[in-house]
């Protein structure tokens, strides 16, 4: 069985979130946030982007961070094959910036925080170098993903994940991958592969995440045969 892949970002990113190799993977589909129109819940929004992005069942659910969050909830209005957590969560508990992050999002101006962060793009770049290391570089592309998403989604969702009841029943097949160092979301104590990095380890460990959803891959044909 040659299910459809489909990778789902975190808050605030877009395809730059799922950096090469991930185009790597079979069948696969890199999606964006579709624009968003007052959705309050973390459910809801499942059940719209199921629909926006056209999502057919038995498809395969890749989801970092809170894009990780959205690929729990998918199980519950559409049949899939499997999620794979990169960097996510089963459970808001161990989201330990959220409530920090709602907090922030509430008295900020991020339209203001956004544009700020765009003319300070060429600084940021000449303090960094043109040779930053990876960890640095995913973090000048996930400041520059952010200033082009919807502050509104961002603002909103982060008020989402404090009520969101998380995942009672476990879909068909759940993988996890995590970071050894995330301080955002805490590792889980059951992963199925650890990596020596931190929350981004979707851009920073692309090669080894994409790895490893490859061996996967080929036992779960295997085993489906």
């Amino acid at each position: 069985m040659n299910c459809p892949i489909y990778l789902i970002p975190g808050l605030g990113a877009d395809q730059g979130n799922y950096p090469a190799p991930w185009d790597e993977l079979p069948n696969c589909t890199c999606l964006s946030w579709p624009e968003y129109h007052g959705k309050a819940s973390i459910a809801e929004v499942a059940r719209f982007v199921a629909e926006a992005w056209q999502l057919p069942p038995d498809a395969i659910l890749v989801g970092t961070s809170f894009g990780g969050l959205v690929a729990c909830e998918l199980p519950k209005v559409l049949p899939v094959h499997a999620v794979v957590l990169v960097a996510s969560t089963t459970s808001r508990d161990t989201f330990v910036v959220a409530d920090k992050m709602k907090r922030l999002t509430r008295i900020l101006p991020l339209r203001l925080v956004q544009w700020l962060l765009r003319c300070s793009r060429p600084v940021q770049e000449k303090i960094w170098g043109r040779k930053p290391t990876p960890v640095v570089r995913a973090i000048l592309d996930s400041i520059q993903m952010f200033c082009g998403c919807q502050a509104s989604f961002y603002r909103k969702m982060f008020q989402a994940i404090s009520t969101w009841k998380g995942l009672a029943d476990l879909p068909p097949r759940l993988v996890r991958i995590h970071g050894s160092h995330d301080k955002q979301i805490l590792p889980p104590p059951n992963a199925d592969l650890y990596l020596d990095g931190g929350h981004l380890i979707v851009m920073t460990h692309a090669h080894e995440c994409v790895r490893f959803i490859q061996s996967w891959l080929e036992r779960d044909r295997e085993q489906s045969h």
